[in-house]
């Protein structure tokens, strides 16, 4: 019985500890984002304005998710599992707001937080930075997760997941039949929901081809390039399969659909129609790309 109440209260002092952290974050961001000194550090109301809270819990969302895979090894001491764990949070925080500046800054050049939240309160911009926002904490987290605690390999993964993460949205225009900048500025929450299915399928891809055992960086880094180049074989099979499947009618090739304002309906049709198929194809692309076992199927000679 004693020993169950000790293993309370680690828990509750190791709870603690993340909280202090979470408020290091804090301070943090304050660093990365000057503008938003203000919303991290006066009394926020979810009530007063709902995209600065779609933005403000899209950063929450993503710490929670940096730090859902760390682990505390007691074994060497307590003091010795409190410092490694603020070292490794300290540097997931770093590579994740990090990662959001450059991102945002490849994606949402043409557009400023003070004037799509504070002024416009524009839904679309809202949700684009929350997809953004949860991708790169899932992304962050699975460079973590391959790095095991090695410094240089987490640095490695992380700028081949980034450099990977910010050709892949460079590549939406050709992806969707939406105009981005136009249907952003004219609020259209279609255009977000198409981004958004793009860019999770995207983050899901890039975590996926880092999942691999490596004894050189040099093999390691042509294992991810390979399974890139694999997703990019399938996944074009799965969408043809799926537009098939459930008869799914597609625009003409030739035909840029562009939504004018008083159609929203086309655009948030469309949107879900682009992002669902896009984010499903990718989802059962990483069934082939990592989940198939070959074992002793091939003989070894």
């Amino acid at each position: 019985m004693n020993e169950l109440f000790d293993k309370l209260i680690i828990r509750i002092f190791f709870t603690l500890f993340i909280c202090l952290l979470i408020l290091a974050y804090k301070y943090i961001h304050a660093l990365f984002y000057p503008s938003s000194r203000q919303q991290m550090f006066r009394r926020f109301s979810p009530r007063k304005n709902s995209t600065d809270t779609i933005h403000l819990f899209s950063r929450i969302i993503g710490v929670g998710l940096i730090f859902s895979q760390f682990s505390f090894d007691i074994s060497q001491g307590l003091s010795e599992a409190f410092l490694t764990f603020a070292l490794e949070a300290c540097l997931g925080f770093v590579l994740y707001l990090s990662s959001l500046y450059i991102i945002e800054s490849i994606v949402l050049y043409n557009f400023e937080y003070s004037d799509e939240i504070l002024k416009r309160k524009n839904y679309a911009y809202a949700l684009i930075c929350f997809a953004q926002s949860v991708a790169i904490g899932y992304l962050v987290r699975a460079v973590l997760m391959a790095g095991h605690g090695s410094l240089v390999m987490i640095l490695f993964l992380w700028l081949i997941a980034l450099v990977l993460l910010g050709f892949a949205s460079k590549t939406f225009p050709i992806i969707s039949k939406l105009s981005f900048n136009r249907l952003l500025v004219q609020k259209n929450i279609g255009i977000a929901l198409s981004y958004t299915g793009f860019l999770w399928g995207w983050t899901l891809i890039i975590s996926s081809s880092l999942a691999h055992p490596y004894n050189s960086i040099y093999w390691y880094a042509i294992q991810i390039v390979l399974t890139i180049l694999l997703s990019l074989i399938i996944f074009p099979l799965f969408k043809i399969g799926l537009v098939f499947a459930f008869n799914l009618q597609e625009e003409s090739a030739k035909e840029k659909l562009n939504i004018a304002e008083d159609r929203p309906q086309e655009a948030i049709g469309h949107g879900i129609y682009e992002g669902g198929l896009f984010l499903t194809s990718c989802l059962l692309t990483m069934v082939i790309t990592g989940h198939i076992e070959f074992g002793t199927f091939y003989p070894v000679f």
